[in-house]
């Protein structure tokens, strides 16, 4: 009897050691990729390792981008991607470059979160052998940062990552905006209340306020869609705004709307700060001589136009 258990046992202890061979084997067959998570106690990002099965590469792009949107296995780690961003499909690769495109609700990140999803999506997707470097754009635009400078693609030698992920420091800021009233002969103003992280000038954040629009009802916003506002700089009361090509080339409307588009930029600056002493426009960083047949858009302008 003595020898039948220890017969049984032996056998059951082979059973018990080949099951945990094949799935010690069948958690390692396959592509090992890195899943980049956040831990708020370490404020660093962390990741875990998964396998998955091999596939071609666009299959195993998506396959990683839906493992980015599963809850971490780890409890103290938490996702960085939104649950209502979503990419745009097709992705592309352009060399080893992926080019991650998002709607326009990639913008209702704050600026800390947005840090911890593109540090998290780039050192994740590089984990791929075939992913060099992440370029994120939404709607096919490239981000620019604070300062106006394009974003560029990150790696992992410009991605935070194993070191703390420091919130900006920002200002609860209130302003006084003008707008374009419905009837298209005059200016509005609207008070409004935002949060400025530190490094953005209060003068480009009231230029960036402009061009989101009114939350009034009829009031209309004096920046032309598409405008990207390159830089704005304030040096011995002077400042001066630098705007793309689009704020030419966008506008719709004769002279008159275009003088308004001016006087709500100005006012909203001036009226502000009133040490300011002059505001300088440029357009691609070239002063314009007329701005749709405003003359002299390339002075100083001193004061608001009355």
């Amino acid at each position: 009897m003595r020898k039948i258990l220890f017969a049984i046992g032996g056998f059951l202890l082979v059973c018990l050691i080949t099951l945990g061979i094949w799935i010690y084997v069948q958690g390692s067959v396959g592509q090992e990729v890195y899943i980049y998570y956040f831990n708020a106690r370490t404020n660093q990002l962390e990741s875990e390792r998964r396998i998955i099965a091999e596939l071609c590469l666009k299959e195993t792009i998506r396959t990683v981008i839906h493992l980015m949107y599963a809850n971490p296995k780890n409890s103290s780690l938490r996702q960085t991607i939104p649950d209502d961003l979503f990419f745009n499909y097709p992705i592309r690769m352009v060399g080893g470059v992926m080019h991650a495109d998002f709607p326009q609700n990639y913008h209702d990140m704050t600026p800390y979160e947005e840090a911890l999803f593109r540090a998290s999506l780039v050192r994740t997707m590089t984990s791929l052998p075939f992913v060099d470097s992440v370029l994120v754009l939404v709607d096919g635009e490239m981000l620019y940062s604070p300062l106006g400078e394009p974003m560029g693609a990150g790696d992992r030698s410009n991605v935070l990552v194993g070191e703390p992920i420091m919130p900006r420091r920002v200002f609860r800021t209130t302003v006084t905006l003008y707008f374009i009233n419905a009837e298209l002969n005059g200016l509005s103003p609207e008070v409004r209340t935002f949060d400025r992280p530190a490094e953005v000038p209060i003068e480009k954040a009231i230029i960036e306020q402009l061009k989101l629009g009114s939350t009034s009802y009829g009031l209309h916003s004096s920046i032309p869609s598409g405008t990207r506002i390159l830089d704005v700089r304030t040096d011995a009361r002077i400042c001066t705004i630098n705007l793309s090509s689009e704020f030419v080339s966008n506008f719709t409307g004769g002279q008159a709307l275009a003088e308004l588009t001016l006087r709500s930029i100005l006012h909203s600056i001036m009226q502000n700060d009133r040490h300011m002493t002059g505001i300088q426009f440029l357009i691609e960083s070239e002063r314009v001589e007329t701005f749709n047949g405003v003359p002299y858009f390339d002075i100083m302008f001193e004061r608001v136009m009355e």
